[in-house]
């Protein structure tokens, strides 16, 4: 596992009239348009947002609190190592561009008024053709782009129970039985909703935190396996937008979970049906690319540290970069990636078989660049880089 350092800032109070305002120099080159993580130790402020101030900035620049003395930025320049920066906290009422509200079924994020997301609170069911055995809970359907344009597919033809972005077990054992938590068809588990824990909206991020529980059908008895939590973190940028989604599974009960070894399963993303041509599910049109130079013709089980995928939409052209980061387990996890289907998930399994014992807990963080048009690779370097750089 590698371990990541974030900078401990020296501040001072400056006498300026302005209450809780203080003074700082960069210890570190902040990369522009990128989501940076800076600590303040007891920076004196009783709120979540801070303002930093810079002639050279020609929009306001606020700093949201995660954590104690942890704060999450987006600078709109380059700011290098030893630059003077000046903060004063924030009590007014700022406009956020990122808005998650709980609407009926699902929760919704926003951004400038353009919904770009979807996750399912409440079952939802597949088309009246289709058995009920594929309805589901606890995914993430439809991702769009800023533009409006739809990347994901929620009950795709030929593989009904891939739904948006979801994070599902394939081949598991329980007390010796087989359990499939990602066919759906076979009816040995299911992945559902649980609780929706909290909703956070902010001028950096906004946010929300839910829970999932994974149900076993054994031949005498039914068994919830695991809690499942998803932080989801949405930064909203220019032309482009980053979430970032954490995973973090415990086993609960007294039985171990046997993640058997595989071919596929994991943090899924299944691409939109207008990737796929009208004649059916298994002749595709999209296009994919990993960090190595691979394509879903050769990159299939290999490491790579990101993938994208990309095509045509309703109106226009667009896109997903999915980053793994360096703290995953087996990382870089193998991909699968279907050769003519738009589909790909990161898959430890296929490395072998693992266990998750009693009270363990399996975590798992991704971040996700949107974006309309053609992949922008110097962008998605520098948004690696960053997601990299994040203890």
């Amino acid at each position: 596992m590698k371990f990541f350092i974030y900078y401990c800032l020296l501040f001072s109070f400056i006498s300026c009239g302005e209450k809780n305002a203080l003074t700082l120099q960069s210890p570190h080159t902040f990369a522009s348009d990128q989501p940076a993580l800076i600590s303040i130790a007891d920076p004196g402020v009783t709120g979540n947002i801070l303002m930093l101030e810079n002639e050279k900035f020609t929009d306001s620049v606020f700093l949201q609190i995660i954590e104690k003395d942890l704060w999450y930025f987006i600078p709109p320049v380059e700011i290098k190592q030893g630059e003077v920066l000046n903060f004063r906290e924030i009590k007014d009422e700022i406009s956020y561009r990122c808005q998650i509200t709980r609407q009926q079924e699902h929760v919704v994020a926003t951004i400038d008024d353009q919904e770009v997301f979807r996750y399912a609170i409440e079952t939802q069911f597949p088309p009246d053709t289709l058995p009920d055995y594929y309805q589901r809970s606890g995914f993430i359907h439809p991702l769009k782009t800023l533009k409006g344009e739809t990347l994901t597919a929620g009950f795709p033809r030929g593989h009904v129970h891939q739904h948006g972005i979801f994070h599902a077990w394939t081949r598991s054992h329980l007390r010796d039985s087989m359990i499939d938590f990602w066919n759906q068809a076979a009816g040995l588990g299911i992945i559902r909703h649980k609780e929706l824990i909290d909703i956070e909206n902010g001028p950096v991020f906004s946010g929300f935190t839910v829970s999932l529980e994974y149900v076993a059908y054994l031949p005498v008895d039914t068994v919830i396996v695991s809690d499942e939590i998803w932080k989801i973190r949405i930064f909203p940028l220019k032309g482009h937008y980053l979430v970032d989604w954490q995973i973090d599974q415990k086993c609960i009960g007294p039985d171990s979970l046997i993640i058997d070894e595989y071919h596929y399963g994991g943090a899924a993303f299944r691409g939109s049906e207008k990737w796929n041509v009208e004649s059916g599910a298994y002749d595709s049109l999209f296009y994919f690319l990993t960090s190595e130079g691979k394509s879903h013709i050769d990159g299939n089980h290999s490491r790579p540290a990101w993938v994208a995928m990309h095509g045509i939409t309703e109106n226009d052209y667009g896109g997903i970069t999915m980053i793994q980061h360096p703290s995953n387990f087996r990382y870089p996890q193998p991909v699968r990636i279907h050769p003519t289907m738009p589909y790909f998930c990161f898959a430890p399994m296929v490395l072998g078989t693992f266990t998750l014992v009693p009270d363990d807990i399996y975590q798992a963080r991704y971040r996700f660049l949107v974006f309309d048009g053609q992949p922008d690779m110097p962008l998605i370097e520098s948004s690696v880089t960053a997601f990299n750089n994040t203890p």
